[in-house]
């Protein structure tokens, strides 16, 4: 099974800090999952080739969803902080 994921942030930069947050998950993967991650413009794909069935793949997207959402949350938090300051 294949899926693709592509996300478009404001800035090419914004997809490349989201990138390097979830990059260090990647590794090791299981025998079976396969993940490539490369930002064009500002677009992040993921794609994701997995040989493990359907449950396994769709916790491999819920895992990488969540923590691109964690990085997202963290940064705005981090942001609005900066601000109040």
């Amino acid at each position: 099974m294949k899926a693709k994921i592509t996300l478009s942030f404001q800035t090419e930069n914004d997809a490349e800090r989201v990138l390097s947050v979830i990059k260090p998950d990647n590794s090791p993967l299981p025998e079976g999952l396969e993940i490539e991650c490369f930002v064009h413009d500002d677009q992040l794909s993921i794609m994701l080739h997995c040989t493990r069935g359907i449950n396994s793949l769709g916790s491999t997207i819920e895992d990488i969803l969540s923590a691109i959402d964690l990085s997202l949350r963290t940064v705005e938090s981090f942001g609005h902080s900066k601000k109040d300051l």
